[in-house]
């Protein structure tokens, strides 16, 4: 019996260990307005009830905090899985109110956390840059091509004159910096004129391959391409989440003001893909709206996505495929004209615009306000809940908890898909039975008060103040007499 009890406790305890996740990452703590940089651990445990418990351990006020709040729920949307909850935490500090907002993808979360008595909230985040192109910033060049890391010129390319065309057109790191530049380099790409044939090698810088297999400036077989049919290499870039926008400095110096170089950005299933394309590619499943550059300093472009125009291919956004190039038109262009590029950024939108219930917004919505209280008849049902929202990878969650004395915490997310930008709109819902017959005056007491109001309604027709349905004292459907002596017989009664 003995062996046995080990035994199953042994089992129960790796079963345990399985259902266990912990995120280890940076977490930034504000107190009384002095933010410290630390690193926490945060652990989320299955109960037996299905509910979670989690724990936070950080360094706070000098010793190591840990904060378990249990029974935590938590609901899941596509891949990303929120965790909500406003609890009284006993830790050595003593009881700690805090609120948390977590969410989770991948191995990835963040968190928002919030203990108001200590004037402290925190932001845990262990996504990095999982969302975003690898080097975005193009401070790292350790290629010995002299090319920035995961971005590629002629001197990578392939084709039969990729040694010749790396001579003309040029990738080269560069110091000229946008205004509100962070970093030390930028990369420029600059036109070259091949020899003799007079033909112009637009600058051209891609996250895919280039390939030169022609003299002629406007064949296909001089291209970028995109594949993943070998797996994964410097060539490919995946993508993890649609993004609604694409953010980039650029500075450009074409000679003549009626050239426009070319910024193009698609999202496609990952299988081959060229550009400039040479047939009608179904594998597409979004592209950036706009692209022309015209020539001017530095400036900060917003591009945004378009999918809709792609939805009849049905095609996953499993990669991403990027291409600057001096100019929009193969073989066009001067010599020496250039386009730097720096500080690219993808943004995943997560907003929420509306928030209804059975259909109709809630009262006072403002997407600025995270906190509602409202009445409802009988037990409410997430599903009477409807929000509208922005963001092409964002989700919307929904979870409920029953108070002790009977009300109910409902939390609404909306998570953009990078889990960077989200927010929890709490609704503090209370019971209430709309239909009390006997209660004429609504005010959820049967009394003398309703026997007046209803005699008033009984010799003036005047429903002012009554609630009609709880005046239907003996479920007739309709008011008169019956109802007046149902409610006097309940009065003399009670």
């Amino acid at each position: 019996m003995k062996k046995t009890i080990i035994a199953l406790f042994v089992a129960l305890t790796a079963s345990m260990a399985l259902n266990a996740q912990s995120y280890t990452g940076p977490i930034l703590v504000t107190r009384n307005g002095q933010t410290n940089t630390e690193t926490a651990t945060v652990t989320v445990q299955q109960q037996s009830n299905g509910l979670n418990k989690l724990t936070l351990a950080v360094p706070f006020m000098g010793m190591n905090l840990t904060l378990n709040m249990n029974d935590v729920p938590a609901t899941t949307t596509g891949d990303i899985t929120v965790y909500s909850a406003e609890r009284n935490v006993s830790t050595m500090f003593g009881t700690m109110y805090t609120v948390l907002f977590a969410r989770a993808t991948d191995g990835m979360m963040a968190a928002d956390v919030a203990i108001p008595a200590y004037n402290t909230t925190m932001w845990f985040n262990t996504v990095g840059d999982h969302f975003q192109l690898p080097n975005s910033d193009l401070e790292a060049w350790t290629n010995d091509k002299g090319e920035p890391d995961r971005w590629h010129g002629f001197k990578t390319a392939g084709g039969t004159f990729a040694g010749a065309s790396a001579s003309y057109a040029k990738l080269e790191q560069s110091t000229d910096l946008h205004p509100n530049a962070t970093g030390s380099y930028s990369a420029v790409i600059t036109a070259g004129q091949v020899p003799v044939i007079g033909t112009i090698a637009n600058g051209t810088m891609t996250n895919g391959q280039l390939m030169a297999n022609s003299w002629d400036a406007t064949s296909y077989a001089n291209h970028a391409e995109m594949d993943n049919a070998n797996g994964t290499d410097e060539f490919y870039m995946p993508l993890y989440a649609k993004p609604d926008k694409f953010n980039v400095w650029l500075k450009c110096t074409n000679a003549n003001a009626n050239n426009k170089a070319s910024v193009s950005v698609k999202t496609f299933d990952g299988t081959y893909y060229q550009e400039p394309d040479n047939q009608v590619y179904t594998n597409l499943s979004g592209s950036i709206v706009g692209g022309q550059i015209p020539a001017g300093d530095w400036t900060q472009y917003s591009f945004p996505f378009d999918y809709d125009s792609y939805a009849a291919n049905n095609a996953a956004s499993e990669a991403i495929f990027v291409t600057f190039s001096t100019n929009g038109n193969p073989g066009q262009g001067n010599k020496n004209d250039a386009l730097y590029v720096d500080d690219m950024e993808l943004v995943y939108l997560g907003n929420m615009t509306d928030l209804r219930y059975k259909g109709t917004t809630i009262t006072d919505w403002n997407p600025a306000v995270t906190t509602y209280s409202m009445e409802i008849s009988g037990e409410p049902n997430l599903d009477d809940f409807t929000a509208t929202i922005e963001g092409a990878s964002a989700v919307v969650t929904k979870s409920m908890e029953q108070n002790a004395d009977g009300s109910y915490r409902i939390v609404i997310s909306v998570i953009s898909g990078d889990l960077q930008t989200a927010t929890a709109y709490i609704i503090n819902a209370t019971v209430v039975n709309d239909v009390l017959p006997g209660d004429v005056d609504g005010d959820q007491i049967i009394g003398m008060d309703d026997l007046t109001a209803l005699i008033n309604y009984l010799l003036t027709s005047n429903s002012d103040g009554i609630n009609m349905a709880n005046a239907d004292v003996d479920g007739s459907t309709t008011v008169g007499m019956d109802d007046l002596t149902a409610l006097i017989n309940y009065l003399l009664s009670h």
